[in-house]
């Protein structure tokens, strides 16, 4: 049965905890955006900050069984939008009139530029507000999107050549492709490539022949060194490179999907409905990767995903094993849509389902809200 009729917002509580701070991959090779200055190439923790710490958010209402969680990245920062800011926008709203609130965040945070933190803040009450509408329908996200529960297509992504020791063969072995980090760009001089294939030819030794491989070059490539990795890995069975440029790059992304044999994967670092579009419109990649915790938030993700798939892309946001607002959405969505399943740190990984209980099934005690 619906609930909260008249129903208000009556607080907003945050927590922060770390994504991977303390663990091994802090201090694994990626190449980065930052990988032009030397100090930061060998440790990706190096500069990243509070940027890539998670923020929780719970929102209260007057009716105690009726609340909703939500989660984004950037820390403290995006904490201190969210408390300082966003909460008292929220105050005594109607919390089911989700497209309201969002608009009226949205202009607000104006005055800090459109994307990065502002999308972020955004997000993480956006899709706490969704959890809430669906724990107040009595349902399911999945069911309120349209959906059902599925099996869904996913892919794997090792951080972390190590991790291919203790991961289950039958998980690779149905994953749609295997995806790993690029360790070496541009920045890291002549032997990159060289260095790159080795990686690549290492992961396909341990990865069955079926399955292909894709590579994340985290915005660190040009297009020069893009094709030439493309052009020496043609006998590895190389699905996509992803982010191989910056996703504003729209004119070199639309070169490379336009004479690489390889697909382009983009969207992960796009921040705002309108960057998303001029993405797809323009033609830039195979693979949509909007992110619902980044770009705006679920509808936003959503609206992008229709959009890309009605364009003959697949969608497969960023992230979205770990995120069950993004598995909810990938298990309503239909064809066109894969899971990314993160093999965690200790090596672990599992294919994430929606399970029958009202919302997305995350408890305040469970992150640090209750």
């Amino acid at each position: 049965m619906q609930q909260g009729a008249g129903m208000r917002i009556t607080k907003v509580v945050t927590a922060v905890a770390p994504f991977t701070r303390g663990t091994s991959l802090d201090d694994t090779r990626i190449s980065t955006p930052m990988g032009v200055f030397p100090r930061h190439a060998e440790r990706r923790s190096s500069w990243r900050g509070p940027g890539a710490d998670l923020i929780w958010v719970l929102v209260r209402t007057d009716d105690s069984e009726v609340w909703g969680i939500g989660q984004s990245r950037g820390g403290r920062v995006t904490e201190a939008l969210i408390l300082e800011h966003l909460a008292g926008l929220l105050h005594g709203r109607d919390p089911l009139a989700i497209s309201e609130r969002v608009a009226e965040l949205d202009r607000a945070t104006q005055p800090y530029a459109a994307g990065g933190i502002a999308s972020m803040g955004i997000a993480a009450v956006e899709l706490a507000l969704w959890d809430l509408a669906a724990r107040a329908a009595g349902l399911p996200l999945v069911r309120l999107l349209g959906g059902s529960e599925s099996d869904v297509p996913y892919y794997l992504t090792v951080p972390d050549h190590s991790l291919f020791d203790v991961l289950e063969p039958e998980l690779i072995a149905r994953a749609r492709t295997v995806k790993i980090p690029a360790r070496f760009g541009p920045a890291d001089g002549r032997s990159a490539i060289t260095r790159v294939i080795a990686d690549l030819e290492a992961t396909r030794e341990r990865v069955p022949e079926h399955v292909p491989l894709s590579i994340d070059c985290f915005m660190s490539w040009d297009a020069e060194f893009a094709r030439r990795v493309v052009h020496c890995a043609s006998d590895l069975g190389l699905d996509w490179i992803e982010e191989p440029l910056h996703p504003l790059d729209v004119d070199g992304h639309r070169m490379l999907r336009t004479t690489l044999p390889a697909r382009v994967a983009s969207g992960e670092h796009v921040f705002t409905l309108r960057e998303g579009r001029r993405l797809v419109e323009a033609g830039c990649v195979d693979v949509a990767q909007f992110d619902v915790t980044w770009c705006g938030g679920l509808e936003v993700a959503r609206t992008l995903g229709r959009q890309a798939v009605d364009a003959g892309m697949l969608f497969a946001p960023h992230a979205a094993g770990l995120q069950p607002w993004a598995t909810h959405l990938v298990n309503a969505f239909g064809p066109g849509a894969w899971l990314e399943v993160l093999v965690g740190v200790d090596g672990t990984a599992e294919v994430p389902t929606v399970r029958d209980g009202p919302g997305v099934g995350i408890d305040p005690a469970q992150v640090g809200l209750a």
